[in-house]
């Protein structure tokens, strides 16, 4: 568990594809193959608590965001993200998903540097930078 500031840099994800169903509405005119666009956006939550939107990304498979934000953890365990894209008419479509434990966290942060991929399922990886402050202890102090 843990408890103190954790401030995560969403920097890029790569890899994400669209599911089977919302591929449901590639078949165009005269059955012709539609090529679909995702426009994702990531939905983070601390033990399933969302804590930070980030921003909705046109158009792309490998968004970049470069969103940093800041929150407050009481004992918690596990850090999640979830990739959707925003759809026309709601509600909107899952993409992806992926999650990572605090204590994996601060192993990382501990002994290398806190620029990480999560990789996400069922397809696709998350790259950030996570800086955690526990009491007066910094795990990592990265440059935003």
């Amino acid at each position: 568990m843990f408890t103190g500031t954790l401030k995560v840099k969403l920097i890029e994800a790569v890899d994400l594809k669209l599911t089977d169903f919302q591929r449901r509405h590639n078949v165009g005119w005269v059955g012709k193959l539609v090529k679909n666009t995702m426009d994702p956006y990531i939905f983070v939550d601390i033990d399933e608590v969302h804590v930070h939107r980030t921003t909705t990304k046109q158009k792309t498979f490998c968004p970049t965001w470069n969103e940093t934000f800041e929150s407050e953890v009481q004992s918690g365990t596990k850090l999640g993200f979830t990739v959707f894209h925003d759809a026309v008419i709601p509600p909107d479509d899952f993409v992806a998903n992926g999650r990572i434990s605090f204590d994996e966290l601060i192993d990382i942060t501990k002994d290398q540097n806190s620029d990480i991929w999560v990789n996400l399922e069922p397809q696709g990886k998350l790259h950030l930078v996570v800086d955690l402050k526990q009491g007066d202890l910094f795990y990592l102090a990265p440059t935003f």
